[in-house]
């Protein structure tokens, strides 16, 4: 018997009437905001953390779990009361823009 966390989030789930599969809602805003398919390691980021609001302003798409592990540990942090060392490297985060983190990077 499987027992769930109550801690889990709960994902919108689409199907593609198209080939019939089924797709995570965030991904296909994701794509469709960027203008081309997702690449296999790139993970969507909710801003506000909520895994159901699946607008585009909310989504961050960026290019490794790494990355996005590291990010989710940097905001937790600054929740909590403790600054970023480096805070302009937060900017793309916490500005209301959309697409990738590094869209701006030269």
């Amino acid at each position: 018997m499987k027992v769930r966390k109550a801690s889990m989030k709960k994902y919108v789930r689409v199907r593609d009437r198209a080939t019939g599969r089924v797709q995570l809602a965030h991904r296909v805003v994701a794509a469709a905001m960027l203008g081309r398919p997702l690449l296999p390691g790139e993970v969507v980021h909710h801003r506000d953390g909520d895994s159901t609001n699946n607008v585009a302003a909310n989504l961050l798409v960026l290019p490794s779990q790494r990355l996005h592990a590291h990010l989710e540990h940097r905001l937790r942090r600054e929740r909590q009361g403790m600054p970023y060392l480096f805070p302009e490297l937060l900017t793309g985060v916490h500005e209301n823009r959309q697409g990738t983190l590094f869209e701006g990077v030269w």
